[in-house]
């Protein structure tokens, strides 16, 4: 049973290090193409993760644009940090005593980098909206930002039980 545990855990590491990865990829492109839009438009839409809508916003507003683009690489970034501090979790639990300060941390750090991310979601779709009301491009909704917060709660949940086992472990260490 341990090593199956042991095992499952390896592979999660690693998918989130992919999803870390992922994440970046979809950042940089987002911010390459941000800054190709400056000098060939054209060009910047075609690459990857490009939206047609957004550079439709882009024909009608610069500075809509400009903001959406911010919003979006912003997003991507907290994205992969979230994977790669998950990735940083697991590569720093040991099993054989999983409840330390460090790792305590490492979680209440996931829970405030979702609960950060969660925000700018909400301040984007505020944002979409308030750039559909002006223009004529439907961006409402773009940014999926609901479940953010809820995985920002559990997370937060978990971290208060890791908090809890390292005292209970510094006591049992205290009363030997």
């Amino acid at each position: 049973m341990k090593t199956q545990t042991k095992t499952i855990l390896e592979i999660i590491k690693y998918l989130a290090l992919i999803g870390g990865i992922g994440f970046s990829i979809e950042c940089g492109a987002q911010l390459i193409s941000f800054i190709i839009s400056f000098w060939n438009t054209p060009f910047a839409q075609k690459m990857y993760f490009s939206n047609p809508l957004i550079y439709e916003l882009r024909n009608i507003n610069q500075t809509h644009f400009q903001v959406f683009m911010h919003l979006l690489i912003g997003i991507a970034a907290i994205k992969a940090a979230v994977w790669y501090y998950l990735f940083d979790f697991l590569h720093k639990l040991k099993l054989k005593n999983p409840f330390t300060n460090e790792v305590s941390n490492k979680i209440q750090n996931i829970s405030y980098l979702l609960l950060s991310l969660w925000i700018i979601a909400e301040i984007g779709n505020g944002y979409c909206k308030y750039v559909s009301k002006r223009t004529d491009v439907d961006l409402v909704n773009y940014f999926n930002n609901g479940e953010y917060f809820f995985m920002a709660g559990i997370v937060y949940i978990i971290a208060q039980v890791f908090k809890r086992g390292v005292e209970l472990q510094e006591e049992n260490e205290l009363t030997v």
